[in-house]
């Protein structure tokens, strides 16, 4: 019997852009595997997940362990006392009785999966899109909580563990590298690409369909975009210092649209805006459907990301591809990744994105050359190099494993 490869999901929809990394990346299995032709299958941990109406092909399966199941599994595999003793209690990993069940023998985990640390035999990977908990440790949503614990645990105790670790860009790769000890080797880049209602979005910039859309949503005459969550290190208050000035000192009547799920943080947004009296150009949108992502995108005169992390998102890349020109933190060495493709700025000065944005509304061969950077910038990428040396990687694992596996 064929052996399979899992995919195992436990992201919601509302993750936003991580759930749309998922998306992308099975989708791009499914396109480049005809020629390896391995078995994929999708793990989900939760049919709340609602994954079935998502653009996978592939077979799903559900797999769910109880809380404490999952705390008996963790002390088995990493507690001093209990790994020792399990011996003499028979403990099969009932994680790994159910991969075998399904002849299951190589794990993708999506993302940072406490399920990774369930496994002792079976060999798996890892999706990481960045460390950002360890070098942001200023921010509350990092530091404040369990979640921090949580994250760096599983990661200090999985990543040196996996066969392959998949992050989005060479600069992500070296920061995993140095925070967790792993050799490059074992790092493969996938580059950030669109989600998937935006490569298949039909329209242009001024047909009737996205102005229509335009009128129906009252959005704005004339705005510019920043699509995240309600978070501090996301930098909305930034966004909405600049419209301020440029509506007051700099006589420019324009708007922004704010669109994300709200994590504890859009009632002070809110509340900022009033004080500043600027409330009336600020829209606070919660998370959109993903049809209706592109055309908050297209009817922009910019995007505008500000985040103080990263520091990779995948926003610019859906900009390059609707040819709307970016506006984007100029931080750790995120140049190397973006090149000439956006107007960088300070995320901690306003005027370099006042400036920005001016240069965007007056002077159009700025803008679209900023467009044709993008949209080259994009165009660049070779998807299929990419996960052909992911499939590669899966199969040297199993060449590996064959010189001792005989069933």
């Amino acid at each position: 019997m064929t052996k399979k490869i899992g995919i195992f999901v436990d992201t919601e929809k509302i993750a936003g852009g991580a759930y749309q990394e998922l998306l992308s990346f099975i989708k791009n299995i499914e396109k480049y595997n005809k020629v390896y032709k391995l078995n994929f299958i999708i793990i989900c941990n939760s049919k709340k997940l609602d994954f079935e109406n998502s653009s996978a092909k592939l077979k799903i399966i559900y797999f769910k362990m109880n809380l404490f199941n999952r705390y008996i599994h963790y002390l088995f595999n990493f507690h001093h006392f209990f790994r020792r003793i399990r011996k003499f209690f028979f403990f099969k990993s009932s994680f790994e009785s159910f991969l075998a069940k399904e002849n299951i023998d190589y794990v993708i985990f999506t993302g940072h999966s406490q399920y990774s640390l369930y496994l002792e035999k079976t060999n798996f990977s890892m999706i990481i899109p960045d460390v950002a908990h360890r070098e942001n440790v200023e921010f509350p949503e990092f530091i404040n909580t369990s979640e921090f614990v949580w994250k760096h645990e599983i990661f200090s105790k999985s990543l040196i563990r996996a066969s392959l670790i998949i992050t989005n860009s060479n600069l992500v790769k070296k920061r995993i590298s140095f925070f967790y000890n792993i050799s490059e080797e074992r790092i493969k880049v996938i580059n950030q690409q669109p989600a998937e209602s935006v490569k298949n979005f039909k329209f242009k910039k001024g047909d009737e369909e996205v102005l229509l859309y335009k009128k129906k949503n009252n959005l704005p005459d004339v705005y510019i975009f920043y699509p995240a969550m309600y978070l501090p290190h996301k930098n909305h208050k930034y966004i909405i210092d600049a419209i301020v000035q440029l509506n007051n000192d700099h006589k420019i009547d324009i708007s922004s649209v704010f669109c994300g799920s709200d994590k504890g943080y859009l009632q002070n947004l809110i509340k900022y805006a009033k004080q500043k009296k600027i409330e009336n150009k600020i829209k606070f949108l919660n998370f959109v459907k993903d049809e209706e992502l592109p055309y908050l995108y297209i009817n922009s005169v910019a995007l505008a990301m500000p985040s103080l992390t990263g520091p990779t998102n995948i926003p610019p890349w859906e900009a390059f591809t609707l040819n709307v020109p970016v506006l984007y933190s100029d931080f750790g060495n995120i140049r190397i990744v973006l090149k000439d493709a956006v107007y960088y700025i300070d995320p901690f000065k306003t005027k370099t994105m006042i400036e920005g944005i001016k240069k965007i509304l007056n002077d159009i061969k700025f803008s679209d050359d900023l467009i044709y950077k993008g949209k080259n910038l994009l165009n660049s990428i070779n998807e299929k190099e990419e996960f052909d040396r992911i499939f590669e990687s899966i199969l040297h694992n199993r060449e590996i494993r064959e010189r001792w596996i005989f069933n």
